[in-house]
């Protein structure tokens, strides 16, 4: 089966981004950069339109400056598994504006009215809600204070296990969301 998404994969002072990445691989086994997932599965286009509707909403939205300073911890009912989350306390209404204005048209479909959308990176995953619980709390106690940005997005398809990028779409040079 066939998905397309689209996320965003921020620029990190770098030893941010290095401690990101470590953390990530430890607690989620993901080994990828960190990002955030602007439009999860669920349109219904073939690859090149789904990527021309996202170009055309994103053209005129100008980049995005964030601070990840705070860590929560998020449920996932359907898996029985935790997330830890780190948060945008600014930026968080630029990037959520951004969500908003990439569903629009026949991208809507791909909506999860079931689920808030939560601007968030994830830096843990686990069966065991102490746990998680346990590293957020490390996490906020630990004054975390991460600056990122965005400057595009990244129309992705996922085949069974394999993601292709699809698409790399620049964010307006002019200005910045704040």
């Amino acid at each position: 089966m066939e998905s397309l998404e689209v996320i965003a994969r921020p620029h990190f002072d770098k030893d941010d981004l290095a401690w990101l990445t470590d953390i990530r691989a430890r607690r989620t086994g993901n080994r990828g950069a960190p990002y955030f997932t602007l439009v999860f599965p669920g349109a219904q286009l073939t690859p090149a339109r789904f990527a021309e509707r996202i170009r055309r909403s994103a053209q005129d939205i100008p980049r995005i400056r964030f601070r990840l300073r705070s860590a929560l911890v998020a449920p996932e009912p359907t898996v029985h598994r935790f997330h830890v989350f780190l948060i945008p306390d600014e930026g968080f209404g630029a990037i959520s504006w951004l969500h908003d204005r990439l569903h629009e048209g026949p991208i809507e479909a791909a909506m999860r009215p079931d689920v808030p959308y939560l601007p968030h990176i994830t830096v843990g995953t686990s069966a065991d809600p102490l746990a998680a619980r346990k590293l957020a709390q490390a996490l906020n106690q630990g004054g975390i204070d991460i600056a990122g940005h965005i400057e595009s997005l990244e129309v992705e398809r996922q085949t069974g296990e394999v993601i292709h990028k699809v698409a790399e779409i620049p964010l307006a040079k002019t200005g910045w969301f704040h």
